[in-house]
């Protein structure tokens, strides 16, 4: 190791010890970045290349062969990530493409940049119902929103968890749809030993740094084709041609423009930076103990809260989808239904003790006051599941290190306590 190596490891070091423990004693997410994100980071930085080029493509490669597909396509985030997806379904090029104005279908639960890239390329969102117990899609309420314009599915795996994609993959062979999964939360979570992500015709991961693999800020595009691989990289960037597979047949047809500047499509500006891709393999290589200790801490937590002696039946447990595997993003459940009208009582108490807290994603969606904007408006009662996971879900943060016995005792009192 070089010197210039152990000076920051040894700063790092320094540094950890004055910033000491975290404000919250059970914050939403800890740090799990230690010494080599840090110095591959600072390598990157050395090295004069910032922008992106080999250690991303090293990148997609590596995160391609982690979940089984044949292409990878890196963006600056999660978000960027549905957006590109969404672009590339509805492109002109696509041999199966969605048309402005086709429905697509996506849950009442979800992230705001799940629903507006649907808006923003001109297709018509359709809010479905979610099945409380497992906080993902009710496919039987999918299937009494089907229309002649339904053309589309957009499967958000929410918590870590899925909807019953055994029946989501029937649905839509049945219906003909274009499937694109979200699945900026659930990464590691798999459906009858596959990942999910990988079971449309794309899927969309975030490394935000709250998720379960983290670059700060970043995401991930995977497909199935080749066809698909080239325009979401020529859409990420610009729509011009480079990094396609058949680039140099692109310039041959059009060799009276300038080739570093061929523009064969519309685009965005979506790329990643070499230093995001950096981070991103130093944590592929802790993803699989990463995940396996949250599991391992969301079901010791689990056995601590049920048995502890205040224990009451104050949580519903949220279930895994039929062959789901999940990999939890964080601890959540709903509150017995007696109990729903304490919950913001009880989420001020547990910010008060030190345990950081949230909302399940957005609660209902369909009460964002954002959707009279564009004439989305519906009646949120129109979705009794929704508002079950709007008014008794919360989630905590569930850490990538492991817990020891006296810490999830700790825990499950403090989530007891203002309860009983």
């Amino acid at each position: 190791m070089s010197n210039w190596q152990l000076a920051i490891k040894e700063e790092l070091k320094k540094r950890s010890v004055q910033r000491g423990s975290p404000a919250a004693e059970f914050p939403l997410m800890e740090d799990c970045f230690n010494d080599q994100e840090i110095l591959a980071a600072v390598e990157v930085l050395l090295s004069g290349q910032l922008t992106m080029a080999s250690k991303v493509v090293e990148f997609e490669g590596a995160f391609a062969k982690k979940v089984g597909v044949p292409h990878a396509v890196m963006v600056n985030s999660g978000s960027s990530a549905n957006l590109l997806a969404v672009a590339a379904a509805v492109n002109p090029l696509r041999k199966t493409r969605l048309m402005p104005g086709d429905e697509v279908l996506l849950p009442a639960v979800c992230w705001s940049t799940s629903l507006w890239p649907l808006v923003q390329l001109g297709l018509k969102p359709v809010f479905v119902d979610v099945d409380p117990r497992t906080l993902n899609m009710n496919l039987a309420d999918a299937k009494t929103k089907v229309t002649s314009r339904t053309k589309g599915l957009f499967t958000v795996h929410i918590m870590g968890n899925s909807p019953p994609m055994r029946e989501v993959q029937e649905f839509v062979t049945k219906h003909h749809l274009v499937h694109l999964e979200d699945t900026c939360e659930s990464f590691g979570s798999t459906f009858a030993g596959r990942p999910l992500g990988t079971v449309g015709a794309m899927g969309a991961y975030s490394f935000y740094y709250s998720h379960h693999l983290t670059t700060g800020e970043g995401g991930m595009v995977v497909c199935q084709t080749q066809e698909d691989a080239d325009l979401l990289k020529c859409l990420r960037a610009h729509g011009w041609t480079r990094n396609l597979s058949n680039r140099r047949d692109l310039e041959g047809q059009y060799a009276h423009i300038d080739s570093r500047f061929l523009f064969v499509n519309s685009g965005f500006n979506l790329r990643p930076m070499e230093i995001q891709a950096a981070i991103g393999l130093v944590q592929l290589e802790k993803i699989d103990e990463m995940n396996a200790n949250r599991v391992k801490n969301y079901r010791g937590l689990v056995s601590a809260l049920k048995a502890h002696p205040l224990w009451q039946g104050q949580f519903e447990m949220i279930e895994p989808a039929p062959q789901t595997e999940p990999i939890w993003f964080g601890f959540c459940a709903l509150l017995a239904p007696r109990l729903a009208g304490k919950k913001e009582a009880f989420l001020r108490a547990l910010t008060e003790v030190g345990v950081e807290n949230r909302p399940i994603v957005s609660g209902n969606f369909v009460r964002q006051p954002a959707l009279k904007l564009y004439g989305l408006t519906q009646d949120p009662a129109q979705f009794p599941g929704a508002e079950e996971v709007d008014r008794r879900g919360f989630f905590i943060g569930l850490h990538t290190r492991l817990l020891d016995q006296q810490k999830l005792a700790r825990l499950a009192d403090l989530l007891l306590k203002p309860l009983s």
